[in-house]
């Protein structure tokens, strides 16, 4: 069963062209489907519609063509239904949208009064929320004094107060530094595996949508462009040759100078610096040449190459291919 059906969903807005007041689609006639425990990933650069797409969700804007069902419920027709069957979180650098003078569970009471759950049962869920993400010693604390990883917690606490089956999450890790980035994909997982919420996800950052998500789309000019898993969606870059090549040193400008200048490497994709190594991604025109050759290549240079192998096609490349593609 599906908790979100969206069928040939359209939202226009106008935008100065040459002086002028033009139409365009920020959404433009969408098809979606995400299953009941689904964690989903919606993927685009800035402009893509993304956003649009979950404020049409959660009634914060009316569409104007097509209809969309969440929980079942029409988003237009049954907007109340719709509110009560979703969660909301959207990326907030520093937790703007909580009560900085108020502690960690009047905030939560504060809102649980605001989306009408009972006070009985808003309590015991609080309580069940506090302990869910480690806060119970820090209830009475006030909000101003947590760190920004302990206000995304706050504020995934405020999201599951109603206790909603289904959950928007609008770049919910934007601003945060690496570790609390980590924490919070965890949660999501967690809210996901553990407790069953369909989630739908969008982020600029795609290593936690390949990593999180099962399904994922991309999103480009208000348009679905690519919709699947992260394994099949790679299948679309299988055209692309690269290695990986890992070495005992550290890469610096050099280094990657050296990569550049052999022959059949094409370009420098990416780099990654470990403690005591190196990961380097390169694309070549060639893979077995490049695997049999780089090493000597590398070693005479005076770098000790630890590994190499053919180096599998990643969500970044599948996106940038797409987006560049349909611009």
């Amino acid at each position: 069963m599906n908790a979100i059906e969206v069928l040939s969903l359209t939202k226009r807005f106008q935008r100065k062209d040459d002086g002028k007041k033009r139409p365009f689609a920020a959404v433009d006639s969408i098809d979606l489907a995400v299953e009941e425990g689904e964690l989903f990933g919606l993927l685009g650069p800035n402009g893509a519609g993304k956003t649009t797409l979950i404020k049409m969700l959660c009634t914060l804007i009316l569409p104007d063509e097509g209809r969309a069902l969440v929980n079942g419920f029409d988003i237009v027709k049954e907007a109340e239904k719709v509110r009560a069957s979703i969660g909301w979180l959207h990326g907030e650098t520093g937790g703007r949208a909580l009560y900085w003078r108020l502690s960690a569970r009047d905030n939560l009471r504060f809102y649980a009064s605001l989306q009408n759950v009972p006070p009985d049962f808003a309590e015991k869920r609080i309580d069940a929320l506090l302990d869910f993400f480690d806060m119970t010693e820090e209830a009475s604390t006030l909000v101003k004094d947590f760190s920004t990883g302990m206000k995304v917690k706050v504020m995934l606490a405020r999201t599951l107060l109603p206790n909603p089956p289904i959950l928007m999450m609008d770049e919910p890790t934007v601003g945060l530094d690496a570790a609390t980035a980590v924490e919070t994909r965890k949660l999501l997982k967690a809210l996901s595996t553990d407790l069953g919420r369909t989630i739908l996800f969008t982020s600029h950052n795609m290593f936690e949508v390949e990593r999180l998500c099962t399904r994922i789309a991309i999103m480009n000019s208000g348009k679905i462009v690519a919709i699947d898993t992260p394994l099949r969606l790679s299948e679309i870059t299988k055209e692309i040759k690269a290695v990986e090549v890992r070495i005992s040193e550290i890469a610096d400008a050099k280094i990657l100078d050296l990569f550049q200048g052999f022959e059949g490497v094409q370009k420098v994709v990416k780099t990654e610096i470990g403690e005591d190594y190196s990961l380097i991604q390169v694309q070549v025109e060639d893979e077995q040449k490049a695997i049999a050759t780089l090493p000597e290549f590398l070693q005479e240079k005076g770098l000790n190459v630890i590994s190499i192998q053919r180096a599998l096609p990643t969500l970044e490349d599948v996106y940038m291919k797409l987006t560049r593609k349909s611009t």
